[in-house]
């Protein structure tokens, strides 16, 4: 089915009940020429939305979701600890004894896995082949002194949160993040996404484009973050620009199966991601139990961030919903990344939802008109017949 408003069409298809998704995308892409963008959704683990809309982009192009790559790694996490090989309040160290330098002896796996650990970086900061070097980095990691008291305050670790999963992953199964999640999750329930991505599967990835610059406001003073501050530490802003080259479009990056930041995927990919943690799907039972993703997305921490700057909230791995983060009820969590990619669940509703445009936004982080989506594909499930 397609829909057009003016000189912009929309693809794909919806379930009855949901057309006003299809509706606002077409919107959306009306009030930008070139917009484009995929937008996928579950309910009840059924697919409802499978949409996309602008050019170069079809129902299964991929391409590279930064930061969302970290949903596929909060993931296995958490079927990690569905198995009973991974105890959350357990020291690092006990998995990963190394890590055990510079005072993290007592630092749990909760603690680092969400922002707490003091993190966020390493010093002298990083080059993008050592940042995408795991073994390199993380053995950085494990020497490094942590850059606040853990567990005193959180901060994003943009980029190393990947590294500590994929060292646990590795020190508990053997393998690494970006084969487990293949073997484990995505392959055997038809999940379009990618830790590492295969050559065989490049012809499907599309370039990330860069945002368009921001009108300046008047009297505003430009924000920076100086090399030498937290923020500068931890996306290596004294070694290089972090978004020059746009690591998503970088064939290493995505090939190294760096879990923090060199995921691809489809929207649609995201959305049978997230929903395969809440819900049967096509006859296969669910990923993980209620207790599990209860225990996983559980707020464990809320407030400034001594990285970003603004408030967040993070569970284990996973964001949770805030006035920025708009992904649903109090139970949801997902994650976006700085192209503007957002994959989330919320199982207070049932839904699951993966939303990836083309060109990034300003500032970077989830693309405001996928919270637009999201927000009316919940009025849609509201407004269906019980």
């Amino acid at each position: 089915m397609t829909t057009s408003t003016g000189a912009c069409s929309v693809y794909g298809q919806v379930a009855p009940g949901f057309e006003a998704v299809r509706d606002e995308l077409a919107r959306i892409a009306a009030d930008e020429p070139g917009f484009s963008a995929q937008f996928g959704a579950y309910a009840g683990g059924r697919l409802v939305v499978d949409l996309w809309c602008g050019p170069d982009i079809g129902p299964d192009s991929i391409q590279g979701v930064f930061s969302a790559t970290k949903g596929a790694a909060g993931i296995c996490t958490a079927l990690l600890v569905e198995r009973g090989a991974l105890d959350l309040d357990a020291p690092v160290s006990r998995y990963w004894p190394e890590f055990a330098q510079g005072g993290k002896q007592a630092v749990t796996v909760r603690t680092a896995l969400s922002h707490q650990a003091g993190l966020a970086g390493v010093e002298p900061q990083l080059t993008l082949d050592q940042l995408i070097d795991h073994d390199y980095l993380a053995g950085r990691l494990a020497a490094q002194i942590p850059h606040w008291h853990p567990g005193s305050a959180h901060g994003y670790h943009a980029v190393t949160i990947g590294t500590i999963v994929d060292e646990l992953v590795r020190r508990i199964d053997g393998r690494t993040i970006a084969r487990f999640f293949h073997e484990d999750i995505a392959e055997p329930r038809g999940i379009d996404f990618f830790i590492a991505t295969p050559d065989a599967e490049e012809h499907r990835v599309r370039d990330v484009l860069p945002a368009r610059p921001a009108a300046p406001s008047p009297g505003a003073e430009p924000m920076v973050n100086p090399v030498d501050s937290l923020a500068g530490m931890a996306f290596n802003a004294a070694a290089q620009d972090p978004f020059d080259p746009l690591p998503a479009n970088v064939h290493a990056v995505r090939a190294a199966g760096t879990a923090s930041i060199g995921g691809t995927g489809s929207a649609r990919g995201l959305a049978r991601l997230y929903a395969s943690c809440i819900d049967e799907i096509d006859g296969r039972a669910r990923l993980l139990c209620e207790q599990t993703v209860a225990s996983v997305s559980q707020l464990q921490t809320a407030g400034p961030d001594l990285v970003l700057g603004i408030p967040t909230r993070f569970a284990v791995v996973f964001q949770k919903p805030d006035d920025r983060l708009r992904y649903g009820s109090h139970q949801a969590f997902g994650h976006d990344g700085a192209g503007g990619v957002i994959g989330a669940a919320d199982p207070w509703h049932g839904l699951a939802y993966g939303y990836v445009p083309r060109r990034m936004v300003a500032p970077a982080g989830a693309d405001p008109r996928g919270m637009r989506l999201a927000g009316t594909l919940r009025r849609c499930l509201a407004a269906s017949p019980a």
